[in-house]
């Protein structure tokens, strides 16, 4: 098979595991009474309720690409507000990941089920990967390219291939020179291998995310390498999922949306602030500010990056 044709069929999501399901918010609200740390650990350490006073993420549009979206989600509905299908499979979310990362970045304040981290964000759901978690590097470079166009800030990808491909990067760093800011999930491949990290997280221009638990540890799948830049929580995640239900998922896959959602933050502070200090024209501007939150960032290391992230710090 030539280069380009094994590139096309080698894109899919990290391998992640489904811990927990629940079919909707009575027996998740069941779940958070009897052990409210197993529903909001994520949170509670990131300290994101303070945050909420400052900013919830107000006038920015994050992408999700990924296996489509539940649109008629109770904590979702009222945050999408454009959606394509680029598979064939149709938008609704059969496979529940794209579900899932959506929720996490901004399922909303509603007062019932789950909240997400940027709970005033916009979603723009793009389907780049069909309902088995798996699709074509084409489909990811017609949906980034979409969702430049209509007027994403971020972007969040918690997929990736073995290889690299020249449309792709191309894309990707096209992308990034009009001031998108991409997050990118490391991958689930663990610590066997130097650099297990993989496309388009590999490519160093993005914001590439690793997982930690709930002692901000390094989780065992998350992958490694020079390219990792920080951690963000991705063990035993609640967020909501398809059929309306809720599960708690683990992975890169649920670390990244963690940070689309902290830039989310960043970017509506930052754009909604008349004294602002420091610029956020572009990813490496979204990097600097990242840092400030990033709990060793005068080291890195390939499991880690520059360390898990504490928000209230750069927020307080």
């Amino acid at each position: 098979m030539k280069n380009d044709q094994k590139n096309e069929l080698n894109v899919c999501l990290p391998k992640y595991k489904i811990d927990h399901e629940v079919l909707g918010f009575q027996q998740l609200q069941k779940l958070a009474d009897e052990n409210p740390e197993r529903i909001n650990w994520a949170e509670s350490i990131l300290g994101i309720p303070k945050v909420w006073q400052i900013t919830q993420g107000e006038g920015i549009k994050v992408a999700i690409l990924d296996t489509g979206i539940d649109e008629d989600h109770p904590d979702l509905k009222q945050a999408i507000i454009k959606t394509k299908d680029f598979t064939g499979d149709g938008i609704e979310d059969e496979n529940g990941h794209g579900t899932h990362c959506a929720g996490i970045v901004g399922a909303r304040l509603n007062g019932v089920g789950f909240v997400g981290v940027a709970p005033k964000a916009e979603l723009i759901i793009g389907k780049v990967l069909n309902n088995n978690g798996s699709g074509q590097y084409s489909w990811i470079c017609e949906g980034i390219n979409w969702a430049m166009e209509e007027g994403a800030n971020i972007i969040s990808m918690s997929l990736g291939g073995p290889y690299s491909s020249p449309k792709l990067f191309k894309t990707i760093h096209q992308t990034l020179a009009n001031g998108v800011f991409i997050v990118c999930a490391a991958g689930n491949e663990g610590s066997l291998y130097t650099n297990s990290i993989g496309y388009p997280g590999r490519y160093g221009g993005v914001i590439t995310i690793a997982s930690h638990d709930h002692n901000g540890n390094p989780s065992g799948f998350s992958s490694r390498g020079g390219e990792v830049d920080f951690m963000a929580p991705g063990s035993k995640i609640w967020s909501t999922y398809k059929k309306g239900g809720y599960a708690e998922l683990s992975g890169t896959s649920m670390a990244t949306p963690f940070v689309a959602g902290l830039a989310a933050l960043i970017a509506s502070k930052h754009f909604n602030t008349s004294s602002n200090s420091t610029p956020l024209d572009n990813n490496e501007d979204m990097m600097s500010h990242l840092m400030r939150m990033a709990t060793h960032s005068g080291y890195h290391d390939n499991h880690s990056g520059y360390g898990p992230l504490q928000p209230f710090g750069y927020f307080g």
